[in-house]
């Protein structure tokens, strides 16, 4: 495909022979026939990358999510998912942990604003349980969560939730934008560094990881 392509970049040949030359079957795999393909590309994504820096503003990051968290964002869909796909959702989601749990995993930079996590998604008690399980996550040598205040006010990007994944080359960079439906990815190199410049200027103004664990401390005290 390189030679029909024209493609001379030695090290991308290298690196998508590599990943095509896996043997065992990614755990996406299994909803191929249950979810829209984008699921499948999202979680493939996040298996593949070197690492990945995230911004979102009213939910909490896939991969982190709980599973009483994840159900009530699923249960708030419009129209009303199907039991099957609304379990298969639901166990997506809960399985993209796993590109940040094996060993050589992605490094995650999670940048969070408060009202991701004051909304009250699926009410106090599923919401006290999610937070408790970002302060575990947060203690894993991988994973940064850095929370944007209320304070901060306004900032370039705060109008869109997205994720920047990086490649084992620069031309394997990819964001997904967080849509409501269908996800959206983007390769080009000036769209690349947009949001590479809105995601260095979020983490400019986010409160330091000691601060964002008291933030999160105190949001679940007075849950």
């Amino acid at each position: 495909m390189a030679y029909h392509y024209d493609c001379t970049d030695k090290e991308l040949i290298e690196v998508l022979a590599g990943m095509g030359a896996e043997r065992t079957k990614g755990w996406w795999e299994d909803f191929r026939d249950l979810l829209p393909p984008t699921f499948l590309d999202i979680a493939e994504m996040e298996w593949f990358a070197r690492g990945l820096r995230m911004t979102t503003l009213a939910h909490i990051p896939g991969p982190f999510q709980t599973e009483s968290f994840a159900r009530a964002l699923f249960e708030a869909a419009i129209p009303q998912l199907p039991e099957d796909e609304f379990e298969a959702r639901v166990s997506h989601r809960i399985q993209r942990h796993r590109a940040l749990d094996r060993p050589g995993g992605p490094t995650y930079m999670a940048t969070i604003h408060e009202a991701a996590l004051r909304i009250e998604v699926g009410g106090r008690t599923v919401l006290h349980e999610q937070l408790a399980h970002l302060l575990d996550l947060a203690d894993k040598r991988n994973i940064t969560i850095r929370a944007i205040p209320f304070s901060a006010g306004a900032f370039p990007g705060s109008g869109q939730s997205f994720l920047y994944a990086y490649g084992e080359v620069p031309s394997l960079d990819t964001v997904q934008l967080d849509r409501t439906s269908v996800a959206e990815f983007l390769h080009t190199s000036t769209q690349l560094r947009k949001f590479s410049l809105q995601l260095d200027q979020m983490e400019r103004i986010a409160l330091s990881e000691s601060r964002t664990r008291d933030l999160i401390q105190s949001i679940m005290q007075q849950l």
